[in-house]
């Protein structure tokens, strides 16, 4: 009796670690297949107050999301945007200082008065002209007008979002399209305050940045808190002047764009690389607008506050007219020997 208690005793202890080894796997195996934030974004934790029918989720800062702009616009999962962007005649590139800089009502004002499409094409994560380039050829982009924030810009360096892009990942397409659609449902159910998902998925406080389909502009009241640092200046980026300068003529070739219809600039920031700019621009004979206002100051170092923004991006404006007048009332792509 004694034997055959032990037995059953034994054969139950085996079935418990069968179970629970069998547990443990497929526990371990959800939480592995679960981490891949390819196969499940999610953006319950990214604010949701950006939606409306002008703007999608550019960004958020968090690893199960992250970045969406940059295939949104090269591989073309916002079909409206891409419309809004080959009408463009003016182009701002650059980094995310540029779309702090350049995404204010004086620059909509500005274009609206004149008749003229724009576009803020800077992307996020430290992106250059490669990404810029890659875009207009994907596009067969030919704007009349450039605007290249060189802080810096004019490199072979890739962003590691927009390698992967390039590098022809066969399942970015699935993965940003789970994207795509979960911004479709989360604006929905955040749409209607009573939903029943409205507490789980619309009270994220993670920074977050919206895009304009209409001309690329960043809402950035959902990113980070103003920190109020004033700019100053330095003698950054001098050392890179002479490879800057071959990659200005690269990028001009690959484009085919004027000289005279690319102008440079470098956008207010602690430690503004702006005696760099000056020798870029005498060096490669491209027209410079940098305006010296007082009492700029930005979010983080980086970015343009939105005060300072407003008033910088109005005097910058206030510059560019004759650019525009030389360059988008007339054509600014040279034509080939194919053309004539």
């Amino acid at each position: 009796m004694v034997k055959n208690n032990q037995s059953t005793g034994a054969a139950a202890e085996k079935r418990f670690a069968l179970v629970f080894c069998l547990c443990f796997v497929c526990l371990g195996s959800l939480v592995f297949v679960f981490k891949r934030t390819d196969l499940f974004p999610w953006p319950g934790s990214c604010h949701a107050g950006g939606y409306d029918s002008e703007y999608y989720m550019a960004y958020c800062h968090n690893t199960r999301y992250g970045d969406y702009e940059h295939f949104a616009l090269y591989k073309s999962s916002e079909p409206e945007a891409l419309v809004s962007l080959k009408k463009a005649q003016v182009l701002f590139l650059g980094n995310s200082r540029t779309q702090y800089a350049f995404s204010t009502k004086a620059i909509l004002d500005y274009f609206d008065s004149r008749n003229v499409d724009h576009y803020v094409m800077g992307f996020g994560q430290g992106a250059m002209s490669p990404v810029a380039n890659a875009v207009m050829q994907a596009h067969a982009l030919q704007p009349a007008l450039l605007v290249a924030n060189a802080d810096p810009f004019f490199s072979d360096e890739v962003n590691g979002t927009f390698q992967r892009i390039l590098d022809g990942d066969t399942e970015l397409d699935n993965e940003f399209g789970r994207k795509k659609r979960l911004q479709t449902w989360q604006a929905s159910v955040c749409s209607n305050s009573n939903h029943w998902l409205h507490n789980l998925v619309c009270n994220g406080e993670d920074e977050t940045l919206y895009r304009s389909r209409k001309n690329g502009h960043w809402l950035t009241q959902f990113y980070r808190d103003n920190q109020h640092i004033p700019v100053s200046e330095s003698n950054a980026l001098l050392d890179q002047l002479d490879n800057t300068q071959h990659k200005v003529a690269q990028f001009i070739e690959q484009t085919n764009i004027r000289p005279e219809c690319l102008v440079l600039t470098v956008t207010p920031r602690t430690e503004t690389p702006a005696q760099f700019a000056k020798a870029l621009a005498a060096a490669t004979g491209l027209p410079l607008i940098m305006p010296q206002l007082s009492d700029l100051h930005t979010i983080d170092h980086s970015h343009l506050d939105s005060e300072s923004a407003e008033r910088w991006s109005a005097s910058f404006l206030q510059q560019l007219d004759e650019h525009m007048e030389q360059c988008v009332k007339s054509p600014a792509i040279a034509r080939t020997d194919a053309d004539n």
